[in-house]
C-alpha cells in the first residue's frame, strides 16, 4: 500500500510539472494571414534584391540573390490597407520565422526586419550574426518601445522592412521569409497553478512519508 501511494504521488507531481508548460497565446500575422504576403511589384528594393529575384509563395516571401561581396540588401513593403491586421493592444512580442533554403556559409549571417506602425513608430529587430547554415529559424523578440506603446494605443503594423547582410554567404542564397507575427506573452492556464500547487504538496507528502 505504501509503494502504491508513492507512485500515485509521483504521478501527480509529474502531471503538475507537465502542466506548467501549458499556455495561451493570442497571435496575428501582420499581412492578413499566417504567412507573409508580399507582391514583389509593390515592394521597393536596395542592394542585390529586386523583383525578378523574389516571389510570393504558399509559405512566405522568397528571395534568391547573390551573396559574397554583394551589398547589404533591403526591401520595404507598405502593407495595403486590405491586408493590414488589427492587432491586440495587449501584444508584447513579435515572432520572426524564416528559412534558409540554400546557401554556402563562410560565417554567421544577420537577418533583420523593421516594423512601421500607423502611429509613426519604427523599430528594428535582428538575429545578430548568429545564423550559420540552411534550415528553418524562429526568433521571438519583445516589441520595442515605440511599437509596443503604439500598438497598445490601437496602432496597426502598416509597413515592413526586410534586410540581410550577405557578406558571409558564398554565391547565391535562397531565403524564404515565412512569417512575422505579433502575439501576447505566454500566459499560464489557470489549471497550471492548481497542478503546480498540487505537485508541490505531493512532493512535501512524499518527503514526510520517508
Amino acid at each position: 500500500m505504501k509503494t502504491k501511494t508513492k507512485k500515485q504521488i509521483l504521478a501527480a507531481t509529474a502531471c503538475g510539472l507537465l502542466a506548467m508548460n501549458i499556455s495561451r497565446v493570442s497571435a496575428q500575422g501582420i499581412t492578413g494571414g499566417q504567412y507573409l504576403n508580399i507582391v514583389p511589384a509593390n515592394a521597393s528594393y536596395t542592394g542585390d534584391w529586386n523583383a525578378s529575384e523574389s516571389s510570393s509563395t504558399s509559405t512566405g516571401f522568397e528571395i534568391n540573390a547573390p551573396g559574397g561581396s554583394g551589398s547589404f540588401s533591403t526591401l520595404y513593403y507598405a502593407i495595403p490597407a486590405n491586408n493590414v491586421t488589427a492587432n491586440n493592444p495587449a501584444d508584447t512580442q513579435v515572432v520572426f520565422n524564416f528559412t534558409f533554403n540554400s546557401g554556402t556559409f563562410a560565417g554567421p549571417v544577420n537577418v533583420l526586419f523593421a516594423l512601421d506602425d500607423s502611429l509613426g513608430g519604427v523599430d528594428y529587430y535582428g538575429t545578430g550574426y548568429t545564423i550559420n547554415g540552411d534550415g528553418s529559424y524562429s526568433k521571438t523578440f519583445a516589441l520595442q518601445s515605440a511599437n509596443q506603446a503604439n500598438v497598445a494605443n490601437g496602432a496597426v503594423i502598416n509597413g515592413l522592412n526586410l534586410q540581410l547582410d550577405p557578406a558571409n554567404v558564398s554565391g547565391n542564397y535562397d531565403i524564404t521569409f515565412n512569417s512575422i507575427t505579433l502575439q501576447t506573452a505566454a500566459v499560464p492556464e489557470p489549471s497550471t497553478f492548481a497542478f503546480a500547487a498540487f505537485g508541490s504538496a505531493a512532493i512535501w507528502l512524499l518527503r514526510r512519508r520517508k
